[in-house]
């Protein structure tokens, strides 16, 4: 019969806990984590696709598969509680340069492609 040393159980929590204390970014996924999370979300865009497609009424046309979900989606959706708050303030500024980054990138994109 092996007995567990209690005393290390109590430092080894005490010391994940400090760790955890540090995480300024925690995200509230489940057991599936980001597999999941991206399943769900591809299934939605899948979804959504279908629907376009069946209020255009055009049953000829190959339905593409959808685009891959963006690294920076999965993140804000990562920290997105059930009722649409991020998890934290820091969380929520940085989803917010995140897009901004993102909304400058797109012009940036634009003006290079399109305009020259």
């Amino acid at each position: 019969m092996s007995f567990i040393n209690v005393e290390f159980l109590q430092h080894v929590r005490k010391k994940a806990q400090a760790i955890q204390k540090q995480n300024i970014a925690p995200y509230v996924l489940s057991r599936g984590g980001y597999e999941y999370l991206e399943n769900k979300l591809m299934d939605e865009k899948r979804k959504k696709k279908l629907k376009e497609a069946a209020q255009s009424g055009s049953t000829d046309a190959v339905i593409d598969p959808p685009s891959p979900i963006k690294r920076h989606v999965k993140w804000k959706m990562a920290r997105t509680k059930k009722t649409r708050q991020m998890t934290s303030e820091t969380v929520k500024e940085i989803a917010n340069k995140i897009v901004s980054d993102c909304q400058l990138l797109i012009v940036i994109i634009y003006v290079y492609y399109v305009i020259d």
